[in-house]
């Protein structure tokens, strides 16, 4: 499907994201919401299974294989927990969110040049959202299918993973469907939590990358206004320009502050999180080789290397935008066009950046200190 503009395709994308969403009973777009029995639902599974975790630790004590796994799992369960409280407790947040892109790609849809720059930019945002929901699917299918090959391999009853509802014993028969269903439930649950959550915050940071190649556009534009007017008196255009470049970059700012400032929580456990995944997944690859912790690492090691890639390219957006200010024809402007532009330009040089709870930058240098086991915080 072909869209000439790009806030056609944001609504379409959007769309995909509440798609997802309604699952769980999240879709915060719907005039009026409120939670409903599938919210509650998915409220309710994930606890059961977050205050899971210091059981099956104690049920499986001294079994390090066991304990590995439940690791592995146990760092999903906590994003989902802090997932699930962020979208019901700041669900306003995201609605104005959505309605400020959407306004964002209206207000430049007439904008040949910036249309068709926001076009590519959604289109890249939706093609990489449907990959995501892709390598959750990966994940959550060979997690499933783990019953099943044992007992056709072995004739073994085995759950999906080592996680456990609180007080259960898997060895009694009741126990072990109660587990199962839960179970089932919960990669349901994921697939489709991750799937939306994720793509959420690919669209917020993502679409930065469009406000900053706008405001690069709408520079070039105000570069060839001071070249046609040169010294001329009438620079009516040239301060159109002006203006509309500081309205731009006083947008940018107060996006990037506003996403630094909800997702402070989100980053934080999100890593501290991925190290639980990582760390009890390597560690079942290297002694039991089973194939389904295979794909759970990859499915770590993915979700965490895209957050860190989003704040590496929030990073490098502020700095284009630095380097169009620095190299735009301010040379040409009178004294009151560069005691303003030289504002700006300042401003541009302290741009806010996306961290994990203000302990250490959230780039690309943070996945590979956290994968190498480094430490990330000074």
């Amino acid at each position: 499907m072909k869209f000439a503009r790009s806030v056609d395709l944001y609504i379409f994308n959007l769309n995909y994201l509440r798609w997802w969403a309604n699952f769980l009973g999240l879709d915060i777009m719907t005039p009026n919401y409120k939670p409903n029995i599938r919210t509650y639902l998915g409220m309710v599974g994930t606890s059961v299974f977050f205050f899971g975790g210091p059981y099956t630790v104690w049920y499986y004590w001294a079994n390090w294989i066991k304990l590995m796994e439940s690791a592995a799992v146990y760092g999903f369960v906590i994003q989902g927990v802090a997932k699930i409280y962020t979208v019901v407790r700041y669900h306003g947040f995201f609605v104005i969110m959505y309605g400020r892109l959407e306004q964002f790609h209206r207000e430049h849809g007439q904008h040949r040049k910036n249309n068709a720059t926001l076009l590519q930019n959604i289109h890249r945002i939706h093609q990489l959202s449907k990959l995501i929901s892709a390598q959750y699917a990966i994940a959550m299918i060979v997690l499933s299918l783990v019953p099943i090959a044992c007992y056709l391999m072995n004739g073994e009853a085995e759950l999906p993973t080592a996680m456990l509802v609180p007080f259960t014993d898997p060895s009694v028969p009741w126990h072990f469907a109660l587990n199962m269903v839960g179970q089932y439930y919960l990669m349901l649950a994921a697939w489709a939590g991750f799937s939306a959550s994720e793509s959420v915050i690919l669209l917020f940071v993502a679409s930065l990358a469009g406000y900053a190649d706008v405001l690069k556009n709408t520079v070039d534009e105000m570069n060839g206004a001071l070249v046609q007017v040169g010294h001329g008196k009438d620079r009516t255009e040239v301060r159109r320009k002006l203006l509309e470049i500081a309205r731009l970059h006083q947008r940018v700012l107060e996006y990037e502050h506003d996403l630094e400032e909800r997702y402070y929580l989100n980053n934080w456990v999100q890593v501290f999180s991925s190290v639980f995944t990582l760390t009890g997944a390597l560690f079942h690859c290297l002694f039991s080789r089973q194939f389904s912790m295979y794909t759970l690492a990859m499915a770590g090691v993915t979700q965490l290397f895209e957050l860190c890639l989003l704040g590496t390219i929030l990073s490098i957006k502020n700095e284009e935008i630095e380097s169009s200010f620095y190299d735009s024809l301010w040379y040409l402007m009178d004294r009151s066009e560069q005691r303003t532009f030289l504002i700006l330009f300042h401003k541009s040089q302290h741009a806010i950046e996306m961290t994990i709870a203000s302990m250490a930058p959230l780039n690309i240098v943070t996945f590979v200190s956290v994968s190498s086991g480094r430490r990330i915080c000074a």
